[in-house]
């Protein structure tokens, strides 16, 4: 039985609204202690970037927090984490302030930051103090943490750069492997801290995360904004990246994000179902494959309102009519390259320029890197071209392997955000190895 606590928007007179709120108490009356124990809203917003040219993930991550909490979620009950080093950074023109959406006037500018109430910040972002929080333990993440019981349902959603298997946290130095994020998830449903939980995943390869590797029996539903071998998309960038008509000089999005986000808004005021949101989102993200995971047969008839809260509250972030189609697409990968070209290209000084050259051999590195590790491994440069393998396939070797191997390359070498790309190396490497990550 599906009570709903509100009197929606749509009820046609004040006299329908009292009619609806005896019908609610006569339902509270009649099922007692059955209601009275009803479900619990928790949510985990995470950026897990830094830097200027990353500005859409926090503007994500903020008009994320406004939606939920606009839609009746307890802020107490929502955990955000989030750098924090960009609506105040100098780079910003419009400082202390972010933005979601190309506003044409400052007049009617949302800003998404204003109320976006932050947990963890700066080096608190990091995969330990993530993987607690999702856990409920407080002593290891030093704050709030999730106290969710077992009726409850977790929205969980995660806005950042990743790779094959890995998904990264600020300045790219720290990942955590599909395989412990799944591990997690398991051990929360052990200890009964969900009934239900959706995850929505925006990565490069997002799909690696999950793809095959939920149990049947675990009640979680992934959406991920690209498949396990496609980047993710930023959107409203370059000269769309306006507000008021000024130049932000950054993406003010994410292309699966705000296509989402937009459609929550949209429907506030109607029952939607997570199939019907998927399926919309899905057609708007054109540039890469949003792809479902886990009990989609069972979570497809479910409410968006059962997991992003039940309020019609309108945030009004980004108009639910777009007037400012996705003109400006990029490809996530080159977001910094293009937020670097463009100052060079506005500026035209040596600073600028030696910063995108800077760029340009951190690239070419990354692709030395990536055909040494081959060939250490391989014994030769042969096959050092091929592609990946056409489709990720994750075999609890294949998984093992990874995960080493993704360990090693930290210890060794280190990750961050040019270096990503080569956790599909290491899964091509595992796949010639068999899973043999002694080579490796």
């Amino acid at each position: 039985l599906k009570i709903q606590g509100e009197c929606w928007p749509s009820a046609s007179s004040r006299g329908s609204c009292l009619r609806t709120a005896m019908i609610r108490a006569l339902a509270l009356a009649a099922f007692g202690a059955g209601v009275a124990n009803a479900a619990d809203h928790w949510a985990v917003l995470i950026a897990g970037s830094n830097t200027f040219w990353n500005y859409r993930h926090q503007a994500d991550v903020c008009h994320a927090y406004q939606i939920l909490t606009k839609r009746g979620f307890d802020p107490d009950k929502i955990i955000t984490m989030m750098y924090d080093d960009v609506a105040n950074s100098t780079m910003n023109p419009i400082r202390g302030k972010l933005y979601n959406y190309p506003w044409p006037t400052k007049e009617e500018a949302v800003d998404v930051y204003a109320g976006c109430k932050i947990d963890y910040r700066g080096k608190d972002v990091n995969p330990d103090k993530f993987v607690a929080v999702l856990s409920g333990d407080a002593s290891k993440a030093g704050g709030k943490v999730l106290q969710s019981k077992a009726d409850d349902h977790v929205f969980v959603n995660f806005v950042d750069h990743g790779g094959v298997g890995i998904i990264a946290f600020p300045d790219g130095m720290d990942v955590l492997h599909a395989n412990k994020l799944i591990n997690t998830l398991k051990a929360m449903y052990t200890k009964n801290m969900y009934k239900q939980l959706t995850f929505y995943l925006e990565t490069c390869e997002s799909g690696s995360m999950f793809k095959g590797l939920l149990p049947e029996s675990l009640p979680v539903y992934a959406v991920t904004a690209a498949n396990a071998q496609e980047s993710s998309w930023g959107t409203y960038c370059g000269d769309q990246a306006k507000v008021g008509g000024v130049a932000i000089g950054s993406c003010l999005g994410d292309l699966f994000s705000v296509n989402w986000m937009m459609d929550t808004e949209k429907n506030a005021d109607k029952q939607e179902t997570l199939e019907e949101q998927y399926d919309r989102v899905k057609t708007l993200t054109n540039k890469s494959h949003v792809t479902q995971f886990g009990q989609v047969s069972i979570f497809d008839s479910e409410y968006v309102s059962d997991f992003q809260g039940g309020g019609s509250k309108f945030v009004g972030a980004a108009p639910t009519e777009a007037t400012a189609p996705h003109k400006s697409v990029v490809d996530s990968r080159s977001v910094k390259l293009q937020h670097l070209y463009s100052n060079y290209v506005r500026s035209g000084s040596a600073s600028d320029a030696e910063l995108l050259m800077e760029e340009i051999k951190a690239r070419q590195a990354v692709q030395s890197l990536g055909a040494s590790i081959h060939e250490l491994a391989i014994g030769s440069q042969a096959g050092l071209g091929e592609e990946a393998p056409a489709e990720i396939s994750w075999t609890s070797k294949m998984l093992d392997c990874h995960e080493k191997a993704v360990d090693a390359f930290g210890a060794s070498c280190g990750w961050n955000e040019n270096r990503l790309v080569l956790a599909k190396k290491l899964y091509q490497l595992c796949d010639r190895t068999a899973g043999d990550v002694e080579p490796i």
